[in-house]
Parts: structure tokens; sequence; C-alpha cells
């Protein structure tokens, strides 16, 4: 009975975006050709960052080049700028450049994929298999984007931290 409770439970908490995306990981050849090539973005972005009881939030200039990488350009709260091409974010980067460029087979080695398209809206995510080195920090990365853009990125680490940034 405390299972089925349990089951129960866990089924009423699991956010609408997940549902069904796990269902069943897709092939890369398969996911390649539905997704969009990216092209070079400026834009602004809004990030929310919450572990466990606090809840950050930033924003400012997100340029996302293709032969440079990902650099966020934050003013609000406190202005930075962070480069995703540091060791701690180096895994990011790779991910949406490989997208971006529709060089898949790169994260093929270190990923599993789970695609799911609605419209023109799709939504792309990526758990690390268990023999990958980010599979230590990382539980997930999903890739929601539109027709040639990306609109936002979820990354959920080992830890329970969810970082959500959404590009406008």
């Amino acid at each position: 009975m405390k299972k089925i409770l349990t089951l129960i439970l866990s089924l009423f908490f699991i956010p609408p975006v997940f549902a069904g995306l796990y269902d069943k990981e897709e092939p890369l050849n398969n996911i390649s050709k539905k997704i969009p090539a990216l092209n070079n973005i400026s834009c602004k972005f809004r990030q929310e960052k919450q572990t466990s009881n606090i809840l950050l939030k930033s924003s400012g200039d997100f340029v996302f080049d293709k032969s440079k990488g990902v650099t966020f350009y934050t003013t609000y709260p406190i202005k930075s700028t962070t480069s995703y091409s540091t060791r701690e974010y180096r895994q990011i980067n790779n991910v949406i450049t490989a997208i971006s460029n529709k060089s898949y087979s790169r994260l093929e080695k270190d990923f599993k994929f789970y695609f799911q398209k609605e419209n023109d809206i799709w939504t792309l995510a990526l758990m690390p298999k268990q023999t990958s080195q980010a599979y230590n920090y990382l539980k997930t990365i999903e890739i929601t984007g539109g027709v040639e853009k990306i609109n936002k990125i979820m990354i959920l680490t080992c830890d329970k931290t969810r970082t959500t940034i959404w590009f406008i």
C-alpha cells in the first residue's frame, strides 16, 4: 500500500514539461532530422537558479557565436560576464555548440537522447550515460526551441540544483 501511495503522489508532482518526454530514448539519427539548424544569436536572457530553498534570479544579455561559444553578460542583480568555456561549464557549451552545428555524434558517447515535438516547438533532453564524466554532476539538460532558435534551457544537477534560462 505504501508503494502505491508513493507512486500516486509522485505522479502528481511530476512537472508537465516532463510528461512523456522521457518515455522512450530516441535514436540520434531520428532526432537530428527534426531539429532545425541554429544560427549565432544575441538576445536578452532571464535566469532562475533554484537550490533547496533558495531562488536566485538574474538577467542580461546572451551571446552565442558558433566559433566562440556561449557568453552571458549579466546586468541584474550584479554586472558580470560568464563564458561557458571554463571547465565547470564546458559540457554545457559543448552541448549547445554541437546542437547548433547539428554535430550530435560528438554527444552520442556521453548522453542518452529524448525528443518531443508539438507543432513548431521541440524539446530535446539529454541524460548523461553512466560511463560519462558528466554523470557524476549532471542529471539532465532540456533544451526547448522553435523554428530557428532556442527558447529555454533547463539544467538539473545531481545535487538537485535547477537552472532555467529563458531567451527573449
